[in-house]
This record gives structure tokens, sequence and C-alpha cells, in this order.
């Protein structure tokens, strides 16, 4: 028996044909494979993508349904109802970046609506209510005072600086520390507000009254104060470095420590410290 020869006579040698087919079957079985893979690994993705796309929509059809909810909870007659909105609003301006400025635009517009009849002369007309005792017992209404407090620590403030309260009476509002950067308060009542550290920057106080405001340590830089009445303002601390303060009336107001602009004359009484630059009254030590 020769050698490649089986006991039976046959060769145990493939046939050529069958030596070059089998590796080329391996490879095609491998690259089937590959194909395979791909295309579940695209169909998978594709049913990602879609299931991803039908959770946003799920997901804004529920901010759209608390938007609304929220919306007419501030129609409600009874104040906790309105309260229960204010803080609703606040919760979508933190799970819902797209709507913040809508949701500054209804809060704004919410304590400007609910503000035409001052807070003193509400108090004075109400029959149920005794007439204030002095101009500090006058406070906003609680929910418009929840509805500032919500505009005043509103998220990405730099952002979102357009909060809308020209015209408003909030007067004796207490927002201590509140960002109202670049809002827009012409012609707002402030007096006897309490904003210390309160920001301010840029924004546009014209005609605004701030009468015996509590202004201690506030951001006034940029401001514009055009006409703004601070009569008896404490502005203890505060910076107004690049304020505009044309015709504003400073009467009585305390300018202690206060950064003053340096292209304003400084007031009557007051003087710049020689060593801080801040101002002081005028014949006093130095501070």
């Amino acid at each position: 028996m020769s050698i490649g020869e089986t006991g039976d006579g046959t060769s145990s040698r493939q046939p050529g044909w069958l030596r070059n087919v089998t590796p080329a079957v391996s490879i095609a079985s491998v690259l089937l494979v590959a194909v395979g893979l791909i295309l579940t690994a695209a169909a998978n993705r594709d049913a990602n993508k879609a299931s991803l796309a039908q959770q946003r929509l799920t997901e804004q059809g529920q901010i759209t349904e608390r938007f609304g909810r929220a919306i007419d909870q501030l129609g409600s007659h009874k104040r906790d109802v309105r309260l229960g909105g204010i803080y609703s609003l606040e919760r979508l301006l933190h799970d819902s970046q797209p709507d913040q400025s809508n949701i500054i635009e209804v809060l704004s517009a919410y304590v400007r609506d609910n503000t035409h009849l001052s807070a003193a002369a509400a108090l004075v007309g109400s029959t149920s209510a005794p007439a204030p005792s002095s101009p500090t017992d006058v406070h906003p209404k609680t929910d418009v005072a929840a509805a500032l407090t919500v505009l005043g620590r509103r998220p990405d403030s730099a952002s979102h600086r357009h909060v809308l309260l020209a015209k408003a009476d909030i007067t004796g509002a207490s927002l201590p520390g509140a960002n109202f950067a670049g809002a827009d308060l012409r012609a707002a009542d402030l007096t006897h507000a309490y904003l210390p550290g309160a920001s301010l920057h840029e924004a546009s106080l014209r005609w605004a009254a701030l009468t015996s405001a509590n202004l201690t340590s506030a951001d006034l830089t940029g401001a514009h104060l055009l006409y703004t009445d601070l009569t008896g303002a404490n502005l203890t601390g505060a910076n107004l470095t690049g304020a505009d303060l044309t015709g504003a009336d400073l009467t009585r107001a305390n300018l202690t420590r206060v950064r003053w602009p340096l292209h304003i004359s400084v007031p009557q009484g007051w003087v710049r410290n020689p060593d801080s630059g801040l101002l002081q009254r005028a014949g006093g030590s130095r501070q």
C-alpha cells in the first residue's frame, strides 16, 4: 500500500478543489457573523433612539401637564392653592431648562397683576384688617412674597436676568440676598423693602421708590438709578460702581462705606476715605 492510501485503497488526501473551498467557506462564515452583528447593533441603536425619543415625548408631556396645572392653581381663590402653584413652577424651573424663561415671565406677571393696588391701600380699605400702625407694617401678600422669593433665587440667573416688575408695588418686601440682576423695576415701589446683600447689578430702577429701603451691602454696580427716590435708604457698604444716579434723591440716605462711582461727584456731607476710597461722613474719622 502506497503512502497516502487508506486500507481500502482510497487516497487520504482531499481533492484540490475542496482544499480551496474550505478556507473560503470559513471566511464567508466569519463575514456573515460580522454582518449579522453589525445589523443587530444598528437595529439596537435604532430601537434605543426610538425609545429615547418616546421617553422625551413622555417627559415633555408630563412637564406640559405640570405647567398647565400650576397655572390653573395660580387662578384659585384659595391662597394655599396659589402658593402650591408658585412652588410647582419653582420645581419646574429646575426640572425643565427650556421652560425657564416662560416660567419667569408668568411669575413676574403674577406679581405685577396682583400689586396694582398698593399694599397699604389694600390694608386700609379692608374691613377685616386694621390699618397699619406704621409704614413698616406694610408687606406684600403671602403669595406675592412667595413669587418674589422664587424669582430672586431662580437658577441660572445670569441667563435669565429680565425679570419684568415695572410699576409693581412691593412695599415692605423682605428679600435678603435676592438676585434681581438685570431686573426691570422701573417705577416700582420698594418703600421700606428689606434687601441686604441683594444683587441689583445693572437693574433698571428709573423712577423707582426705595424710600427707607435697607440696601446694606447690596450690589448696585451698573444699576440705572435715574430719578430714583432713595430718601432715607440705608446703603451702608453697598457697591454703586458704574451706577447712573442722574437725578436720584439721596436725602438722609446712609452712605457709610459705599463704593461710589468715580465719575460722579460725592453727595454733600460725604467724602471719600483717602485710604479705602469708600464714603464716610465729612468731618468724621477714617473708617
